[in-house]
């Protein structure tokens, strides 16, 4: 990719795909989940929860395959690139283990939006019970990973950076 006006914009947008879905799982995270919990009563919040994560997973889709669309290019592009999956130079290495936890995450929203989120969101219609709340501690793990994930994520990018 030689023309640096196309390099610009595939970077641009790779940089707000990835701003939308890990700046937006920290907003929720740090801000919306802590006040939600406060301020709302079960019934509200789940109510809340359903129409926020509604469009969540739109944007975390959208994000996922604009990082992909992007990032490949990107990536074949960079003067450190060697091949597909190499371990000889560091940036390769670093490269390698951060699209690992990208995979993770993906793979870990997909679950949260289309297997876990459904299961909760039956449940809370009969009102509290074992098993929702069991869900929900799990919801609530998988979001702390997911959030981890993220800012290993965003490190190992800075990492990249420099190498």
């Amino acid at each position: 990719m030689d023309n640096p006006i196309l390099q610009i914009a595939f970077d641009f947008i790779h940089l707000m795909a990835t701003i939308a879905w890990i700046g937006g799982m920290f907003f929720n995270f740090l801000v919306v989940m802590p006040t939600v919990g406060k301020v709302l009563d079960p019934a509200t919040t789940g109510q809340f929860m359903k129409a926020l994560f509604k469009r969540v997973r739109v944007v975390v889709y959208a994000s996922l395959l604009l990082l992909f669309i992007t990032g490949i290019p990107m990536k074949i592009a960079s003067e450190y690139y060697v091949g597909i999956i190499n371990f000889d130079t560091t940036w390769e290495t670093i490269g390698f283990i951060k699209h690992v936890f990208v995979g993770l995450l993906a793979l870990m929203a997909i679950y949260n939006f289309e297997i876990l989120a459904p299961k909760v969101g039956k449940l809370a219609i009969d009102g509290p019970s074992p098993t929702l709340i069991a869900l929900k501690k799990r919801q609530m793990m998988f979001g702390m990973i997911s959030f981890l994930f993220g800012i290993i994520i965003i490190l190992l990018s800075a990492m990249m950076n420099y190498l």
